[in-house]
């Protein structure tokens, strides 16, 4: 289902493959929050990012790319002042 829905979102066919990474939430995928995160931006659904990332219970800062993906969906967002301080802690 993983490789299915990586093979959708290169295809274009993001709300497909976004329905596939949320059946697999509950799996134990490693970067399956990630390609998540970066669908529903891609997708232009950052509005849900802070959704999905509660129901995953899933901190931005547990790596640099969700930090990096949060931070873009905040920008969409236009909530500004929570940017930089994920942009920075994705560099570190």
């Amino acid at each position: 289902m993983l490789l299915q829905s990586q093979i959708l979102f290169c295809l274009g066919k993001l709300d497909a493959s976004l329905g596939i990474y949320q059946k697999l939430q509950k799996s134990k995928i490693e970067s399956l929050e990630i390609n998540l995160i970066a669908g529903l931006l891609s997708a232009e659904r950052a509005f849900e990012v802070q959704g999905v990332m509660e129901a995953l219970r899933v901190k931005a800062t547990s790596s640099f790319e969700l930090a990096y993906n949060t931070a873009c969906s905040l920008i969409e967002r236009k909530k500004y002042s929570d940017v930089e301080r994920l942009l920075l802690s994705a560099q570190t």
